[in-house]
């Protein structure tokens, strides 16, 4: 019987060879709109795609079957054929699917036909691309077994893991006829490759193209663009471990919030890259996509935001030196005819209030001012563009001052696009743009909103409205195709710039594996950004660091053996983590007779219940390592926090703790900061962990126990718990009290930059300030012929080896309405102790502007303080005011074209 299968088998490529000689249309079958029922099912080289991604449906027999994402097609045996060797094809689903009933057993990684118990098999052709699958009496062997992810969608072949299971063949550039067309001419100009394929693609093709789920271009050989999140590490499932040691799972760096707090531009770089090498790696293995949303440059305006964590702090300056530095180490890297990966900058304009009193992100009309905009919303998203070359930013869920983000032609097209020079793509927040219409109410009809969302400058939609919408609003002359064929334009150039229709070949990045994904070195960079981001606020008596020959432990509080907590939000699949707790690597430090543990309650429950045990484990110990803060049930997307104390019974805790042990280490792990007005001076020590990140516990015992000498800084101000008496939804960085270091006039718990050391540091001027110029001409200093420069040298004075950070502050002196002091440069330097370095700092066009209330950003003439560390110069600046930035007029700025 297997010889009458091979017949089939030969007679089949036969005709098709056939139809290939006498100039039969093939693209006319290989549509992925058009997927015809008995298709056959082969082996092809995993590429992703609608093809290529498969649904388990397991709801009982008769209703088990496997079927493709695409279109619900399922497998299906030939004509009932219960003889060995029938082929396995795609088929509509039937009312009486007696042979489309498929199940898939994951413990022996088969394909199996509930008719007759048959395995889908690759027996008669091996591995090759284009190999038929059958169905076969199952025999256990690797010819009929195929590894699923379910994230992915992909059936990989177990004996050649390169190929995945696949709905017929994918066509590609080295195909005829496709290889005589110019968009498959690699040598051509990318724009005239766009242009090409751009010509041949259909109005429904261009609409569904620009949306995040995209098909691609199959019958064209443009695959599918596939969208994820990398904000501290590839979001996605685990690929193949390349070794007994690896778990082939992503890296879980800190959260950004705790990246910022390492001031430290190298790291952020090296930490970037590190994720997007892993990202071509994962996509390799079909588990991860090429375009990212991240990073996100919000600024932490208040401490109730529950996305906070996602961003690298409060400071304008600050974040802008982040995605210069994050953005370009995702999209560059060995190979520089291609973009590594996308970086997306999200979320602009003026986000930062999720779900407060009524007011929610779908809905909100941030109400903002020009000063604020130009002087501190806008400030990284400018760097993004001119300095990061970021080649796509997400426009968000709110409207500002009354038109919704992504139908804002005013900031997307003449202030991003015109002014700062943007070439790449606009995407929208998940559903923002049916938004415009459904949430904030802009527009009233499908055309209209696709019309204010195309004309506003939003190219692609993550959600389905254009892909829903697009088509009919061209056809109701809401919108001509060629407006829309300007925004395809822009995502198919990226596609491009990626090397997506390329052959893979030639590409350094297609052959990145397995190899490259939660390595040695990986781990090793997690546990080091973990270690420069702690930040010690308090440390009376010299209470750390610990001496682990000498003290015995109990480790105390909700986070005291914390895993998936440690690891923030959008993280990817992580198994490491699980063996990295504060209990674990605490107790392989000191051993386990020397370490107790007692949770005593969880993060937001009012459970005292288990006090009793943590108060004995503290009274039996030398010293009590109390472990609280946060987690994504307190603070998240689409959930702000309503209060900034520590939740449920926490501080209940410390404080029964502290009546039975003096010796209380407080150790906070959160990502909004906490209002710890009472423990501030009660607790003689206080550390501040953020969500440290698969090796998070390791670091926190290093830090502990003075392996490693905490140098991390405050990303934002710590408050008293009366600021959640200033409105949320008040947008203007002044009044009521102002919000941030830059402008708030009350007295915080720990200000921005806050952060103490097991070592002690001297600062000295390296340049005598008495003799060097002190007065600088405007206009020179903004076309950057001058520069105005700083050293300082810095000095270990005490007897621990330790990193540390320098951080330089600017006050306009006769500006009442300039911030009260802000970040113009900072820089980190490890140091023996003894030792000596220099660091240099400039103030810069940027961080001697100031803005006025018409939104002109210009650097004017008047008396400034320079401030670094506990060093203090003046400096004068003279002549004309030399502008920097204006807006549009306000006749042009309020004609909104793309209003409908």
């Amino acid at each position: 019987m297997k010889g009458l299968g091979s017949l089939r088998v030969a007679s089949y490529l036969c005709c098709c060879l056939l139809l290939w000689c006498t100039g039969t249309e093939l693209t006319s079958g290989l549509r992925d709109d058009d997927i015809p029922d008995e298709t056959n099912v082969q082996l092809w080289d995993c590429v992703g795609g609608h093809r290529q991604e498969w649904e388990i449906k397991s709801a009982g027999y008769p209703n088990n079957h496997i079927s493709l994402k695409f279109d619900g097609k399922v497998l299906d045996i030939l004509a009932y054929g219960n003889d060995s060797g029938a082929n396995i094809q795609v088929y509509t689903p039937t009312d009486t699917p007696w042979n489309q009933q498929f199940m898939y057993d994951e413990h022996r990684h088969t394909i199996v036909s509930m008719m007759n118990g048959h395995c889908a098999d690759a027996q008669l052709f091996g591995n090759t691309s284009g190999s038929n699958i059958y169905a076969w009496p199952c025999t256990n062997n690797t010819n009929e077994q195929f590894i699923y992810n379910e994230t992915s969608g992909l059936f990989r072949y177990v004996q050649n893991p390169d190929l995945c299971l696949d709905a017929g063949t994918v066509v590609n550039c080295s195909m005829p006829p496709f290889s005589t067309y110019p968009y498959c001419n690699a040598a051509l100009d990318i724009l005239d490759r766009v242009e090409d394929i751009l010509s041949r693609m259909s109005l429904t093709e261009k609409s569904q193209l620009i949306q995040n789920r995209n098909p691609g271009v199959k019958r064209l050989g443009l695959p599918s663009l596939h969208f994820s999140e990398c904000l501290h590490g590839v979001l996605s499932g685990c690929g193949s471990p390349s070794g007994a040691d690896s778990t082939g799972c992503p890296t879980s760096f800190p959260h950004a919030l705790g990246l910022g707090a390492t001031f430290n531009r190298s790291l952020w770089s090296h930490v970037s890259s590190t994720i997007s090498t892993e990202a071509r790696a994962l996509n390799n293995q079909g588990v991860a996509g090429l375009a990212f949303w991240a990073p996100d440059i919000n600024l932490f305006r208040d401490p109730r935001w529950g996305r906070g964590q996602e961003v690298p702090g409060e400071d304008p300056y600050l974040t802008a030196e982040y995605v210069a530095h994050y953005s370009r180490g995702l999209q560059e890297g060995d190979d520089p005819r291609y973009l590594k990966v996308i970086s997306t900058c999200k979320h602009f304009s003026a986000y930062d209030l999720e779900n407060w009193n009524g007011n929610n992100r779908f809905s909100f009309n941030a109400i903002v001012s020009d000063r604020d905009l130009v002087e501190y919303y806008w400030v990284p998203f400018r760097s993004c563009v001119q300095r990061a070359h970021a080649q796509s930013i997400m426009c968000s869920y709110n409207a500002v001052n009354g038109v919704p983000s992504c139908a804002n032609s005013l900031f997307q097209n003449t202030i991003v696009r015109d002014e700062w020079g943007f070439d790449g793509f606009i995407v929208s927040d998940c559903g923002a743009v049916g938004g415009i219409q459904s949430g904030h109410h802009y527009t009233n009809t499908s055309d209209a909103t696709c019309r204010a969302g195309i004309l506003g400058g939003c190219d692609l939609n993550c959600g389905s409205f254009y892909g829903g919408h697009l088509e009919d609003a061209v056809k109701n002359n809401a919108l001509t195709e060629a407006q829309v064929d300007v925004s395809v334009r822009r995502v198919l150039k990226h596609m491009f710039m990626l090397g997506l229709v390329d052959p893979t070949e030639g590409q350094y990045y297609t052959h990145l594996t397995s190899a490259v994904v939660d390595t040695p070195e990986h781990r090793q960079l997690a546990l080091q950004a973990a270690h420069q981001l702690i930040v010690l606020l308090k440390n009376d008596g010299a209470l750390l660091p610990l001496d682990p020959e000498k003290v015995s432990v109990a480790i105390i509080g909700p986070h005291g053996n914390a895993t998936q907590d440690m690891l923030s939000n959008y993280h990817g699949n992580n198994v490491l983590v699980n063996s990295h707790s504060p209990l674990a690597a605490i107790t392989a430090m000191l051993g386990a007779s020397k370490v107790k543990f007692a949770a005593g309650c969880d993060v937001s429950t009012n459970d005292t219940s288990h006090f009793a045990d943590a108060v004995a484990a503290a009274k039996s110990s030398d010293v009590a390592l109390v472990f609280v803060g946060l987690n994504q049930d307190r603070e998240s997307e689409g959930h702000d926090r309503t209060m900034l104390e520590l939740p449920g019974v926490q501080q209940q805790l410390v404080e029964a703790i502290l009546a039975a042990n003096q010796h209380v280490i407080l150790i906070q792990m959160n990502g909004g900061p906490l209002a710890i007005d009472k423990l501030k001076e009660s607790v003689p020590a206080i550390v501040e962990a953020f969500y440290p990140g698969e090796m998070g516990g390791d670091a926190i015992a290093d830090i502990l126990f003075g392996k490693v000498s905490p140098s991390g800084r405050l990303p934002y101000t710590i408050y008293p718990a009366d600021f959640i008496k200033r409105s949320y939804a008040n947008m203007d960085l002044r009044n009521e009290s102002g919000c941030t270091y830059r402008y708030y006039t009350g007295t915080p718990l720990w200000t921005f930059g806050d952060g103490l050391s097991y070592t002690t540091f001297d600062y000295k001027w390296g340049v005598d300030l008495s003799t060097s110029q002190l007065s600088f001409d405007a206009g020179r200093v903004g076309r950057q012929e001058d520069a105005i420069n700083y050293t300082v040298v810095v000095t270990n004075t005490g007897k621990v080896d330790s990193d540390v950070s320098v951080l330089g502050f600017i006050t306009a002196q006769e500006q009442p309405d300039a911030p009260l002091k802000e970040l113009f440069d900072f820089g980190r330097v490890h140091l023996a102790a003894g030792e000596s370095a220099t660091v240099h700092l400039t103030v810069g066009p940027s961080g001697l502007s100031l803005v006025d209330e018409y939104g002109v950003e210009a650097i004017r003439a008047g008396h400034y303080k320079i401030q670094v560390e506990d060093l203090s110069a003046d400096l004068e600046i003279t002549g004309e005011d030399h502008v920097i930035f204006s807006l549009p007029e306000m006749k042009e700025r309020h004609a909104f074209l793309g209003r409908h």
